[in-house]
């Protein structure tokens, strides 16, 4: 099951988002579930009593607390790095402020089914809901990991170390075949030692980054430029 809630002030909002799911989900035979806000206030409440969603529909100027200070409290109090958070605004001049809550994506409104619907499906694909792995052998076993669960991979002399919030993975291969394999599901080749997942990457700066685990990885001198313009590239993807 996939889990998505729609947080605007604005009923008609809402109920064009939830259409534009239902109709998909029913093209496309897929479980989703949809809770509606209507305050952030609502939103966190609920969030911080268990609800856990894949994906978060938010509107940025909704009353009292606004849509920035919402995606603040999920990702800095409640410490919710995995949950993709898809901003919506009329207006273009939070992007400096919507960087520090590491937004999946923006869109304008009007909003437009097909946008919505790509960011559903971009969603479910992080979240490992649309069946992406990584295949590796390990004693001469097939073994398959969620791509949505790698933190990062490791060079270890032959081996490679896959490393997830809670657990380490050891098997033989180059990180350079590694990267053939994850470069599209946006991975960072920040050094070489060090292949990174972008989504569980919570600070950028010019020779290191900041993973969810608080895990600080250098980025070697040789791969700065290159580090730098995946970086910007993928925040273009989000505005």
């Amino acid at each position: 099951m996939f889990h998505i809630a729609i947080c605007d002030d604005q009923q008609y909002i809402c109920s064009e988002i939830e259409q534009v799911i239902l109709n998909y989900t029913k093209a496309n035979l897929n479980e989703v579930e949809v809770d509606i806000y209507y305050t952030g206030e609502e939103l966190c409440q609920f969030m911080k009593g268990g609800e856990v969603y894949d994906l978060i529909f938010l509107d940025i100027e909704l009353r009292n607390i606004n849509g920035v200070e919402v995606g603040r409290t999920i990702r800095d109090e409640m410490k919710n790095d995995l949950v993709q958070i898809v901003y919506i605004s009329g207006k273009d001049n939070y992007y400096l402020e919507l960087f520090e809550v590491r937004p999946m994506h923006f869109l304008h409104k009007p909003l437009k089914p097909e946008k919505i619907i790509k960011d559903i499906e971009k969603a479910m694909e992080l979240s490992g809901k649309l069946n992406n792995f990584y295949t590796y052998k390990q004693n001469h076993k097939v073994c398959k990991i969620p791509i949505k669960d790698i933190l990062y991979f490791e060079a270890d002399n032959r081996r490679v170390k896959i490393i997830t919030a809670d657990s380490e993975i050891y098997f033989y291969a180059s990180l350079e075949e590694v990267f053939l394999e994850v470069e599209k599901h946006r991975f960072l080749y920040i050094h070489k030692s060090y292949i990174v997942n972008y989504a569980h990457i919570t600070k950028f700066g010019h020779k290191e980054i900041v993973m969810t685990n608080h895990t600080i990885l250098p980025i070697s001198q040789q791969r700065r430029k290159q580090v730098l313009e995946q970086q910007l590239l993928y925040e273009r993807e989000v505005m």
